[in-house]
Parts: structure tokens; sequence; C-alpha cells
């Protein structure tokens, strides 16, 4: 079954609109530079629940530890997460610009640790 996502508010419960605060909150407070505000939204995953922010080229926030952080899909093998989750699985979206290991990404280990 595929994942239904909607940023319309109706049938939103008091938890989810209280997760839509705190994220909308922490993007007032402190504007990060992955999302787009001129096409943000604020959407929720109707199967899991979860309440994100995302704008108009995919980029998603999530809230971590009381942080927005950017929330990744490896475009080559699907796996998701947020830096830390990746991290925690000897990943990272950061070092390989939105795929999740070198594998994926396309790139030899060995010419990335020579540069």
């Amino acid at each position: 079954m595929s994942d239904i996502f909607t940023a319309n508010f109706a049938g939103w419960g008091y938890r989810e609109l209280e997760m839509a605060a705190e994220l909308l909150e922490a993007f007032s407070d402190r504007p990060v530079r992955f999302l787009d505000q001129s096409t943000l939204t604020v959407n929720i995953s109707m199967s899991s629940g979860k309440v994100f922010l995302s704008d108009e080229d995919y980029n998603v926030g999530v809230m971590e530890e009381g942080k927005l952080v950017q929330f990744y899909s490896c475009p080559n093998c699907d796996y998701e997460g947020t830096q830390d989750d990746a991290k925690y699985d000897d990943k990272d979206f950061e070092k390989y610009k939105g795929y999740c290991s070198a594998e994926c990404s396309g790139e030899d280990e060995d010419e990335e640790e020579e540069s």
C-alpha cells in the first residue's frame, strides 16, 4: 500500500495539530535552508500519522530531539531517515549528497578517501 499524504487539516486530531504547531514554531524560530518557505506546506502521512513540513521540491523537515531537521529518502535504494538515523546505520546522506552511501551514489569509496 502506498503512503497517502495530505495538507488538508480536516480530520486531524489534537495530537497531529500540536505536532504541526511544533514544526511551524521551530521553522519560524530558526528557518532552515533545505526548505523553500514560499512553497512550504504542513502534511500528514495518513498511514503513519507522522506530521512533517515539505516544499514543492519534495524536501522534508521533521522534528528530532527538539530540532527541525531534514528527512532524506535515498533515490537509489529507498532507505529513509534523518542524518542521525543514517549515522546509526553506518550511512551518510550529507556526505553523499542525498544518497545514503557511496554504493548508492555511484562514487568509488577509494577515490573519495584520496580526495
